[in-house]
């Protein structure tokens, strides 16, 4: 018997990004409060809108046990209208052609320039 996890049990983070600017949003994956190798896993941030969907970078894991992050660039925002979208990170340990893991949800909250 497969025991799935709801989506209220996923820790839920959100985040800004401001409308045309380039962010990095750096995570580091533990488990058991010990960082996590994660040199063969394919890491995603899944949602509704493409140009917010990412592909990990993962980081050195001789130097930077366990962490990686999503690069965004000013055109990925400059052209929605969407204020807040819902995302999932999931994990492929051993690629895209294995199992799924989704570790954490939110929503990304995309906030307009202020025009001065």
């Amino acid at each position: 018997k497969e025991h799935s996890m709801s989506c209220s049990d996923l820790p839920e983070y959100d985040i800004e990004i401001y409308q045309g600017d380039d962010k990095t949003l750096k995570f580091r994956y533990k488990s058991a409060n010990v960082p996590v190798d994660i040199t063969s896993y394919v890491i995603k941030l899944e949602c509704s809108i493409s140009e917010l969907e990412k592909t990990a970078v993962i980081a050195d894991q001789i130097t930077n046990i366990g962490e990686f992050s999503f690069v965004y660039v000013p055109a990925d925002t400059l052209a929605t209208t969407s204020r807040r979208v819902k995302y999932e990170v999931v994990f492929y340990p051993t690629g895209l052609t294995g199992t799924k893991e989704t570790k954490f949800a939110g929503s990304i909250y995309i906030t307009p320039e202020r025009v001065a």
